[in-house]
C-alpha cells in the first residue's frame, strides 16, 4: 500500500533545551512505515536556534526533509498558520507537537494512520483525558481497534486541544486558520469553539490510559482528575 506522507510539526519559541528534548524523544520513539518529514515552526527566536533544531532532526536517517518557518514574534496563531502553508504542501498527515511534550515510550503510528485513512476520523488525541465539564462519546471500531469518538455537543470545550494529536490535512483545512494576537491557551480555546474542530475527534482506548501514558508535559503535572472514570466519560 502507499502510505501518506507524515509531518512532525514542532511549534516552538526560545526554549532550546525543552525543544531538543521534545524533538529527540519523538524521533527516537515514533515508528511509521511511510515517509516522515519535520517542520520547525519558530515564532522569531533566531536563525541559529532553528538551525540547531534542524540539524538535530536531520541527523535521523528516516527523516526525508526538515523545513523551518519564522513567524517573527506574531504569536501562536500566526506561527501555526505560517507553518501549515509549508506542511500542507507536502504531507497528508500532521503530528502537531508543542516544544514541551516528551514522548516517553515507543509509539507505532501505523494503526493510527490507517484509521485516519479510512476517513472515519480527522483528529486522534494522544494525551490524557482532561476535562472539567461533561464530555460524551461513543465506542466505535476502526482498523481493528476500539476508539472513543467524542460527541461534538459535549459541554467540555476542549475536545481536541491541549496535548499532542495526529490529524489529517483535510481536517486541519476544514478547521481553517487559527486566530491571531492571543496567548496559546486563548488561541486553542477559540479554535475549540469552531464547529469543525469539534467533529471527528477520537481517543485510542487500547493504546492509552486516562492519564495519558505516552507524553509527559515537561515540568508540569498533568491536569487530569483521576477520579473521573470511563463510565463518567461515556454517560
Amino acid at each position: 500500500m502507499e502510505w501518506p506522507n507524515l509531518c512532525l510539526l514542532l511549534l516552538t519559541y526560545n526554549r532550546l533545551e525543552y525543544a531538543q528534548r521534545t524533538l529527540r524523544s519523538a524521533l527516537d520513539n515514533l515508528h511509521y512505515s511511510g515517509e516522515v518529514r519535520v517542520h520547525i515552526a519558530d515564532d522569531g527566536t533566531s536563525e541559529e536556534y532553528r538551525e540547531q533544531l534542524k540539524v538535530l532532526a536531520g541527523g535521523y536517517p528516516n527523516i526525508v526533509s526538515v523545513t523551518t518557518s519564522n513567524s517573527e514574534h506574531r504569536g501562536y496563531g500566526a506561527n501555526y498558520n505560517l507553518a501549515a502553508q509549508t506542511v500542507h504542501s507536502h504531507s497528508q498527515i500532521v503530528l502537531p507537537l508543542e516544544d514541551d511534550w516528551q514522548l516517553m515510550r515507543p509509539l507505532d503510528l501505523d494503526p493510527l494512520v490507517l484509521a485516519l485513512m479510512e476517513e472515519k476520523f480527522g483528529s486522534i488525541r494522544l494525551g490524557y483525558l482532561g476535562f472539567t465539564q461533561g464530555m460524551w462519546g461513543e465506542l466505535v471500531i476502526a482498523n481493528g481497534l476500539i476508539w472513543l469518538l467524542f460527541n461534538p455537543e459535549s459541554y467540555e470545550p476542549h475536545i481536541f486541544a491541549g496535548h499532542p494529536r495526529l490529524e489529517t490535512v483535510a481536517w486541519e483545512r476544514s478547521v481553517g486558520e487559527w486566530p491571531l494576537d492571543l496567548f496559546p491557551g486563548q488561541t486553542e480555546f477559540v479554535v475549540c469553539h469552531n464547529v469543525a474542530a469539534r467533529c471527528g475527534i477520537v481517543w485510542p482506548m487500547q493504546m492509552l490510559t486516562t492519564d495519558g501514558g505516552l507524553f509527559v508535559h515537561i515540568g508540569t503535572e498533568p491536569a487530569v482528575d483521576l477520579g473521573r472514570t470511563m463510565e463518567a466519560v461515556l454517560s
